[in-house]
Order: structure tokens, then C-alpha cells, then sequence
């Protein structure tokens, strides 16, 4: 098992629990987690989002997470 760290951009806050709203908050990840299946697992649809980056690079749905990863997640596209 791995852990990594999450940010969700506000706008996608609602689809959360009120404790992890706002705030990072570290989750426990299957050792093959993708950034979509744990995504999707806290509760966000993958419909809703518009930007991935894993560690300040923008990633994709199927990227694998890894120990001490921080995953940000955004309703909108990244620039550029």
C-alpha cells in the first residue's frame, strides 16, 4: 500500500466530505492505484475533471500513484 496526498480545486469541493474540503489530506492507495480510480473513489466523477498534475506535472487519468505523491485535481484544464 501506498499513500499520497490530495488537492482538489474548490469548485470540485462539493462532490467531497466537509473535512476534506479546502484542505490536502493524505489517502491510503492499492499499490496500482491509478489517478482516476482513486479519483473516483473519493467521491469526484472523473466527468467533472478538467486537470490532473502528480508532483507539479501535469499527468493523466491512467497514471500510477506512488508513495509521497501529491495529486492535484482541477475542475479546468491547465493552461498551456
Amino acid at each position: 500500500m501506498v499513500t499520497a496526498t490530495f488537492r482538489f480545486d474548490d469548485e470540485l469541493a462539493f462532490f467531497l466530505p466537509p473535512a476534506r474540503r479546502r484542505v490536502d489530506f493524505v489517502v491510503p492507495c492499492a499499490r496500482h492505484a491509478t489517478a482516476k480510480h482513486m479519483i473516483e473513489a473519493l467521491g469526484v466523477p472523473h466527468t467533472e475533471v478538467g486537470s490532473i498534475s502528480i508532483n507539479g506535472k501535469a499527468a493523466g487519468f491512467g497514471q500510477l500513484l506512488h508513495d509521497g505523491d501529491l495529486v492535484c485535481v482541477g475542475a479546468h484544464p491547465l493552461p498551456g
